[in-house]
């Protein structure tokens, strides 16, 4: 598997802010460039629009006897939803993975049912590569997913809202996402984030003596999900 990492990517205690942060991320071109200023962690929230919502269904059948006479069955749901960063002018941002410049484009939302009865959320991502697969090269882009899993009356109470009456729009905003970064600023905003989704699969250089890992991709703090259903309504006018 062949990850196409563009710039080399350094972890580093030199940093700019000396008393607003310990350490901090660092691209660098092939002539050996910084490009941008110091990444950190960014806690804040950020928007996305949901664009596509799929509820999808499965049958699964697997034989039992030796003669294929009986056969276990499981029915299984789940969401499937496509994602773009919010185009509103506030809360705006493109984003890209540590080692290239490339802006990501896909974003992708699972919700599956618990199988434990226990909520939980994490987000995963990968950098682009490419890989031979039955002798044929193929290339994977750069993703971000969120999966979610909620017990069952959370899910079903959510599967019923989707099929019907269908939302007519959809956000979804988060908070605290490990594994996001973005340069350090007093606002509460940002244009750009910087994603880590695998350190070694992004291959970022430590120092010599630094003892820890950063922040990659899986944490959420937050994750507020939400849809509307939008109808026109009949306005008497004012005579």
């Amino acid at each position: 598997m062949d990850y196409r990492v563009e710039n080399r990517v350094v972890l580093s205690t030199e940093r700019e802010h000396k008393n607003l942060y310990d350490w901090s991320i660092k691209e660098f071109d092939s002539k050996g460039r910084q490009i941008g200023r110091d990444q950190i962690p960014w806690g804040y929230s950020l928007y996305f629009e949901v664009i596509e919502l799929i509820p999808s269904c499965n049958l699964n059948m697997t034989a039992d006897g030796p003669e294929g006479l009986a056969s276990n069955a499981e029915v299984s749901e789940h969401i499937f939803g496509k994602l773009r960063p919010s185009i509103e002018a506030r809360q705006s941002g493109t984003y890209s993975m540590f080692g290239t410049q490339r802006q990501i484009s896909e974003f992708g939302l699972f919700i599956y049912r618990s199988a434990n009865d226990e909520d939980r959320c994490q987000l995963w991502g990968s950098i682009g590569y490419t890989t031979e697969w039955d002798f044929e090269s193929q290339t994977q882009e750069d993703s971000i997913q969120a999966y979610v899993h909620l017990s069952a009356p959370k899910f079903e109470h959510l599967m019923s809202f989707i099929k019907f009456p269908r939302p007519t729009s959809a956000g979804l905003r988060l908070t605290g996402v490990s594994g996001f970064y973005s340069e350090w600023s007093p606002s509460i905003r940002t244009d750009h984030i910087k994603v880590l989704a695998n350190a070694a699969d992004q291959k970022v250089e430590a120092p010599q003596g630094l003892e820890f890992g950063p922040p990659v991709l899986g944490r959420v703090r937050e994750f507020d999900l939400s849809f509307q259903q939008k109808y026109p309504l009949m306005v008497k006018e004012r005579g």
